[in-house]
């Protein structure tokens, strides 16, 4: 069993084994019904502490990948169809164990099943205020990290995204404010917070920043795919996009032999530089049309940026506030 890491990238230790062994299982290379190694034995070879391992194997138990047998050991369940990671997963987590405290407070109580569904029903109801439509304007200058936040971050219920690029404040400011009068609340990065509350400070509207970080999948996929000599290409929309992953992949400390990018729409230029990489990264706006050209020949990863977990929660936060206010 082949487990690699990389100590100097700043993706947890836990969640590059986690992600090690899933794709081992993945690809065949470690059964269904195979008896992994214990977290000590695991944490020795490594070089890791025993944490790190019983880190990454209680990930793995809860999404039903491996699962621990006392006196036996622990053996993987999954036969590798993962199902893909929820952006909210870790908030979900927190709020799965508070149902669990409130189910065990449940039984402590000798309340029946039907009873305690009662009961969550009608608080429910009492809270349905709660569910009303928000609207959250998102103000970014790269049209990709629009699309992914617009159509993939997962904000639960009656979250409308209406998603706006810089440029559009002087191009089409009519429209644009517009579409900004019927936002209950404005999101931007911190790297545009002073001007877009400079822009909008003659209205009445909450702004707030988030900060975005590389999704931790993507480095993980990167980092594997990658070796010192290797030519990486990456095919986006902007230079913006492009010097932000350029600057991401330097902080992970990935090696490679060349990095370079294109921002072209000429098809025939597209697969030249396509021919001339090892390893292709791709914006979420540019994954199609390089997948047709590349043909699994070659590695092919999508770079993705997502909010961090401080600014969903102080999204998820202002969100509420805004709900009970109504």
């Amino acid at each position: 069993m082949d487990i690699e890491i990389n100590k100097n990238s700043k993706i947890p230790l836990y969640l590059q084994i986690e992600e090690c062994l899933k794709r081992l299982i993945k690809e065949g290379q470690i059964e269904k019904g195979s008896q992994l190694p214990t977290e000590r034995e695991l944490s020795d070879k490594l070089g890791v502490s025993r944490n790190t391992v019983s880190t990454a194997y209680q990930e793995l138990a809860r999404e039903k990948v491996i699962t621990s047998i006392s006196g036996k050991g622990t053996f993987v369940i999954s036969n590798g169809n993962f199902p893909k990671t929820k952006m909210l997963r870790y908030n979900s987590l927190s709020l799965i164990k508070h149902i669990d405290k409130a189910i065990e407070k449940a039984l402590e109580q000798n309340i029946p099943f039907e009873d305690f569904m009662f009961l969550i029903n009608q608080r429910l109801k009492d809270k349905s205020h709660l569910l009303n439509n928000v609207n959250v304007a998102f103000i970014e200058c790269n049209q990709e990290q629009l699309y992914y936040f617009s159509k993939k971050l997962e904000l639960g219920t009656g979250i409308h995204i209406i998603p706006l690029l810089i440029d559009e404040m002087y191009s089409t400011t009519a429209n644009f404010l517009k579409q900004i009068e019927s936002a209950d609340l404005v999101v931007t990065t911190f790297f545009h917070l002073q001007e877009v509350k400079e822009f909008l400070k003659d209205t009445d509207k909450k702004i707030i920043a988030i900060a975005l970080d590389p999704q931790i999948e993507t480095m993980v996929n990167i980092a594997r795919a990658t070796s010192p000599n290797m030519k990486i290409g990456l095919v986006c929309i902007t230079e913006n996009f492009a010097e932000r992953v350029f600057k991401s992949i330097k902080i992970a400390g990935i090696k490679y032999r060349k990095l370079s990018y294109t921002i072209t729409r000429d098809n025939d230029k597209i697969k030249e530089f396509i021919h001339n990489c090892d390893i292709l990264i791709s914006s979420p706006g540019r994954k199609k049309i390089v997948k047709k050209y590349i043909n699994n020949s070659k590695p092919l990863i999508e770079f993705i940026y997502i909010p961090d977990k401080g600014s969903i929660d102080t999204l998820m936060n202002k969100i509420l506030d805004i709900k009970r206010e109504r």
